[in-house]
């Protein structure tokens, strides 16, 4: 029996100092950001120069660095993330991760060397999103965090990409790429990484009274392991970017020992291994949605929820400082989380200095009293005494390597290659530079008498610049005949090759005449803006209603209007069918022969809500198919990427403001629809919520929980209807699976103030 590969362990690098301790500690690869486009803004994230010297460290231990770039992008912001993918194209990035199937199209036509990873923010559940990733070049997928260990084995089992899951770490309660929640109360999206953890908070329910409903455990699986090393994942993945160096070499410290464990020792390390771990502040552990019975308990609305190690209670706020009784050690160094009992968002700070009375002092332990020593900038308004004080990290270890003096990397230039072998010669064009004279190599190669050369091979070799300034793109091989050519006549024309190219960087491929250039960019990108064929959604202006189950005569409708119904109804419709959010790959067959059986009875309009919805899709002829939400479309180039899948229509994205959907609208080579009125979901979950019905925060924003019997899933929508005027050039989305029609308790959402 062939033995098993052991998975990558990916840690987080929120900066570089915990990049470092990473490696240092035994990870194969970290992920990290930069300022912006980036699902975690609020960690410390990388500049430039920062990203260039972990890259270069990163590339000297052979390790592997990925950066993440998941969030959803406005049209507007295309020109900016294609600005960014030129400068990391420099940098010897191993993978981008993305949410975004716009940024998916940006990168494969601009930039078809970098491999892109599926970012779990886009949703990805089952075995047919996994096709579809990599029907769009997509290279692994980082499957949904709610996928259990049993469904997680049977995609591993037939998928054609890599799989990533997470292994440790805070957990989202919402579904990746559903949750509106944190921009449905203020505005700041989640989507964009700004999210201000409403699910952390306090709710009241009119049939449970008070508790913390979406709250959930952090993730912890060192004695799932050897379970999850058997399902042959590529990538065990550790979530904390918005935690310290201490936490993240402590985590990939435990779960290094027991990856790395022989078979049958695992439980004799696990002891240990706890040990270490337990040292890392985090919350009360759980496993997650990784078991049946584990969705029962991730959520526990009895416990506040916030991650660190309780260590004391606010008793005085002075212009001085905090003054906190102490109910674990405290030391100078460490970081706290000053948490108002409220549960809304505290300050972090680091402990420079406190003073037990008038003497300073560098640890304080159990039932102490001292003051923590801050600026008047960190003291929040609303913070008051009862506030509880968690540790959340500490001075880390000292790294081997002082991270400023980590050279740069010098800087790459990718050379996209298009290598032809014919009988008589090789021939060497440079994809980017049409205008420029091909390297060519005569002579005569032989005929193979078994097995000739061939495609990778020729790849492998060209792959070997032996030049730290150049580094081999995309090559496109093609071969004729079935020849034999010695790899020493191999490695002789790929040195001349790469001598040639390096003496022409400055003269023929200086990057301004790259077809590939910022220029080649704004032609692509303006190519379909104000098509003719572009007009509305409906061609005779019909309106599209989402209709509840067993629906009598609603108000509004016109007969000739479009009728959409759930496809587990859709023996009620004339029109239209619509795809649930959620289908684990235990109900894909289910699915898929609800699809067959609406398309024999005459359907041929389907609203897909999901990517892998998608995949099953485009395999009908004569379809009209819909792109709704959840499935996010915030850009043309996302659009552009639905179009050659079989995607008709496209609603935009319901978080967009007016401008940036007229700005889609322009650009858009497909249909475009307009959610006008309904109640979109702003949190939908696997996990076993202990309320149903209204609900309300501190705050007096209401919301309704709503357990659906259909997708076996529970969803939560404000308690205000969301409901906006039709934009020119669109047709007209309205939702009455939860909302009655003319409700007046309504709100605009983010249509006339700016979505971030």
């Amino acid at each position: 029996m062939q033995k098993r590969k052991l998975p990558e362990l990916l840690a987080p690098a929120g900066n570089l100092e915990c990049a470092l301790a990473a490696f240092e500690s035994g990870a194969d690869a970290v992920y990290a950001g930069l300022s912006k486009f980036n699902a975690r803004e609020k960690s410390d994230n990388f500049t430039l120069d920062q990203l260039s010297r972990l890259s270069c460290y990163a590339g000297k231990h052979k390790k592997k660095l990925y950066l993440t770039l998941n969030t959803l992008v406005k049209e507007r912001e295309l020109e900016e993330i294609y600005r960014d993918l030129e400068e990391i194209s420099r940098l010897a990035i191993d993978a981008v991760i993305v949410q975004d199937i716009g940024v998916v199209h940006l990168i494969k036509k601009f930039f078809p060397w970098i491999s892109i990873h599926a970012s779990t923010q886009m949703g990805i559940h089952n075995s047919e999103g996994v096709k579809l990733a990599g029907s769009l070049g997509i290279d692994r997928v980082i499957l949904e965090r709610q996928v259990t260990i049993d469904e997680l084995a049977m995609i591993a089992e037939i998928s054609p990409l890599e799989l990533e899951v997470f292994i440790h770490g805070a957990l989202c309660c919402s579904l990746s790429g559903n949750c509106l929640f944190s921009s449905w109360i203020g505005g700041w999206s989640g989507n964009r990484g700004k999210c201000k953890q409403p699910c952390r908070r306090r709710y009241h329910s009119t049939s449970e009274g008070n508790g913390f409903y979406f709250s959930t455990r952090d993730l912890y699986t060192l004695d799932m392991i050897p379970e999850l090393k058997q399902t042959g994942v590529s990538s065990l993945k550790i979530e904390g970017r918005l935690k310290s160096a201490d936490y993240v070499g402590r985590t990939v410290t435990a779960y290094r020992m027991i990856l790395d464990a022989a078979e049958g020792t695992e439980k004799e390390l696990l002891g240990r291994a706890k040990t270490i771990l337990s040292g890392s502040a985090g919350r009360k552990w759980s496993s997650g949605f990784y078991t049946e019975e584990s969705l029962k308990t991730v959520v526990d609305h009895t416990s506040i929820g916030v991650s660190g190690q309780l260590c004391g209670e606010v008793t005085d706020i002075s212009v001085k400082g905090i003054t906190v009784k102490v109910s674990r050690e405290i030391k100078v160094g460490d970081r706290l989380r000053i948490q108002p009992r409220s549960a809304d968002e505290g300050p972090r700070i680091t402990v420079t200095a406190m003073k037990a009375g008038k003497r300073s002092t560098e640890k304080a332990r159990r039932d102490d009293r001292v003051t923590i020593l801050l600026s008047r900038d960190s003291i929040k308004e609303n913070l008051s005494p009862g506030s509880l004080v968690f540790k959340v990290g500490q001075t880390p270890r000292k790294l081997s390597v002082n991270p400023a003096e980590i050279p740069l990397l010098p800087e790459l230039r990718i050379i996209n290659l298009n290598v032809s072998i014919t009988p008589d010669r090789i021939a060497v064009s440079y994809s980017d530079f049409p205008d420029t004279e091909p390297f060519i190599h005569r002579t005569t190669f032989e005929t193979a008498e078994k097995h000739g050369l061939a495609a990778d091979t020729v790849v492998s070799f060209f792959r070997a610049t032996r030049n730290e300034r150049i580094k081999a793109g995309a090559i496109e091989v093609s071969l004729e005949g079935n020849l034999f050519i010695p790899a020493g006549v191999l490695k002789k024309i790929r040195r001349e090759f790469w001598e040639q190219t390096a003496e022409r960087l400055e003269t023929d491929l200086r990057p301004e005449k790259s077809s590939m250039s910022i220029t080649a960019y704004m032609q692509y990108h303006f190519s379909t803006r104000n098509k003719e064929a572009k007009n509305n959604g409906n061609p005779d202006n019909r309106k599209t209603w989402m209709i509840p189950e067993n629906s009598t005569r609603i108000p509004g409708i016109d007969p000739d209007d479009i009728q959409s119904v759930s496809i587990f109804h859709s023996e009620n419709t004339r029109h239209e069918v619509f795809l649930p959010v959620f289908t684990p790959e235990s109900r894909l067959a289910e699915i898929k022969s609800l699809i067959d059986t609406a398309y024999a009875k005459g359907v041929r309009r389907f609203r897909a809500r999901s990517l892998y919805q998608i995949n099953i899709l485009k395999e009908y002829p004569d379809l009209y198919v819909t792109a709704a939400y959840p499935l996010p479309v915030s850009n043309s180039f996302a659009a552009r990427e639905l179009a050659g899948n079989g995607v008709s229509c496209v609603q935009g994205w319901v978080e967009l403001e007016k401008p940036a959907l007229e700005d889609l609208l322009l650009f858009n080579p497909l249909e475009t629809e307009l959610y006008c009125y309904g109640r979109p979901h702003v949190l939908v979950t696997r996990a076993e919520i202990e309320t149903e019905g209204e609900i309300t925060d501190s705050h007096g924003v209401a919301f309704i929980v709503k357990k659906d019997k259909n997708e076996g899933i529970t969803f939560l929508y404000g308690k205000k209807v969301m409901s906006v005027p039709a934009v020119s050039g669109t047709a007209e989305c309205l939702d009455l699976t939860n909302a009655e029609p003319e409700e007046e308790d309504i709100t605009s959402f983010n249509f006339f103030k700016e979505w971030v």
